[in-house]
């Protein structure tokens, strides 16, 4: 039961940092294109995002 309870709590953890990280990146690539005038494509660049996540991100932006 235990175990059953850690590996659950373990997941939601894990999704929860990964919307975080989302959320942060997104955030980001909103700043350099507002301070910076540069476009999404710039910003995903510049913060080494791999291309093909840019699609994702793009949609979120």
């Amino acid at each position: 039961m235990w175990e059953a309870l850690k590996d659950l709590m373990k997941e939601e953890i894990e999704e929860e940092m990964k919307k975080t990280q989302e959320k942060t990146t997104k955030n980001n690539i909103n700043s350099l294109m507002n301070n910076l005038k540069w476009t999404a494509e710039q910003a995903m660049s510049a913060l080494d995002i791999p291309a093909q996540e840019w699609e994702t991100y793009k949609i979120n932006l």
